[in-house]
């Protein structure tokens, strides 16, 4: 065993939700410690495009979306299976094309600016318990170091292999998405939209998306759905194969970035507060809205908010179960947590209730009328 020291708190995971979660308790005057398994934080690249946020850009420092964004896109494109029907559309809010390593990286900046540390080849291997209370946890520091680290709250933000989810043995099966992604250069098709390219088989649905960047670059993501289960995922080839258009698309780029992950977007768990001295957020939890380019904003709020009213229960003097209870209350009221919730009542739920009903390529060809307003 290495050496002990102790935080007001401890955030697992420097994503959007560790980092707002970090920002919010360091803005409320607590010690934090964030533990993040990267050895340099942002090198892991997922999303790559967000949404233009006035809460989010406001705790950032106002200005960092603008010098975030490398260009933003205001046009989709959406393709049934057969390719045969399509749908365009034209969003308000546009999506701002970033670079995720610069964006996380600019972010972790504005957190220890704030007074929180980032502690970068950190991994927690298990949780200090007491009496029933979580009181820490262990890690592997630096990546040959075991440490315990004490802390008067953890939060657990380490996404879809977050140490608390696993701890807690959460049922992640009908959350999680399996997810291919290619950064490419050499790219020739249309610069100006996004396309999203739909792939029925049985009980599952795949969905290409093709997001183009700059100077012939774009971002290649497969993500595939099944209702209840693990799908099973198809790689860039098998997708390339039954899709002209997109293989069209993918002929004469060069992969830079390759990434096999997943998305929990299929559902959103409780809850927030498991277990006294434990608050969870972000992909932990499914804290993803399911719509282009809003799951890192979505996951950072949500941070903000448990690290917000964290601090203030810590503030508030001894942790009991009642603290507990009323954070657990704050976080389900809090507008983030409402708004995400009644997303995905809307077009989560809509969206699920036609594809269920979709079992081929054709089907999807015929429901395409009503299908086609839940695309958005």
């Amino acid at each position: 065993m290495g050496e002990r020291f102790s935080a007001d708190a401890v955030v697992v995971g420097a994503g959007p939700a560790g980092l707002g979660a970090a920002l919010g308790l360091a803005r409320k005057g607590m010690d934090v410690a964030v533990l993040d398994m990267q050895d340099r934080i942002g090198s892991r690249r997922r999303g790559e495009t967000i949404r233009f946020d006035r809460e989010m850009d406001a705790h950032l420092g106002k200005g960092f979306f603008e010098r975030q964004t490398i260009r933003t896109i205001r046009k989709r494109s959406y393709f049934s299976h057969t390719g045969l029907r399509r749908v365009d559309r034209t969003i308000k809010n546009p999506n701002c094309i970033i670079s995720w390593p610069d964006f996380i990286r600019s972010m972790a900046d504005v957190v220890k600016a704030a007074g929180a540390r980032i502690i970068p080849a950190s991994t927690v291997v298990g949780f200090l318990e007491e009496k029933g209370r979580i009181t820490g946890v262990r890690a592997m520091v630096g990546g040959f170091m075991q440490e315990e680290i004490r802390a008067g709250m953890v939060f657990s933000c380490g996404g879809c292999e977050d140490p608390a989810s696993l701890f807690l043995n959460i049922d992640r099966t009908g959350m999680d998405m399996p997810v291919s992604k290619r950064l490419v250069r050499g790219y020739a098709g249309p610069d100006e939209r996004f396309e999203y390219h739909l792939h029925i088989q049985g009980d599952t649905l795949t969905v290409g998306t093709i997001f183009p960047r700059t100077h012939g670059e774009a971002e290649f993501i497969l993500l595939s759905y099944a209702k209840g289960r693990k799908p099973q995922a198809m790689t860039f080839e098998e997708f390339a194969g039954a899709h002209n258009l997109f293989r069209e698309r993918l002929e004469g780029c060069e992969p830079f970035y390759t990434l096999k992950t997943a998305i929990p977007m299929g559902k959103m768990v409780f809850p927030c507060c498991p277990r006294d001295g434990l608050v969870m957020a972000g992909d932990a939890l499914g804290h993803v809205q399911a719509r282009g380019g809003s799951g890192i904003k979505t996951s950072f709020l949500m941070g903000y908010a448990a690290g917000t009213l964290g601090a203030e229960a810590l503030t508030a003097g001894k942790w009991t179960s009642a603290t507990r209870q009323m954070l657990e209350q704050a976080m389900r009221n809090s507008p983030h947590t409402r708004r995400l919730r009644m997303h995905n009542l809307i077009y989560s739920t809509l969206r699920a209730g036609i594809f269920g009903r979709i079992r081929s390529p054709r089907e999807m060809d015929r429901l395409w009328p009503v299908l086609s307003v839940a695309l958005r």
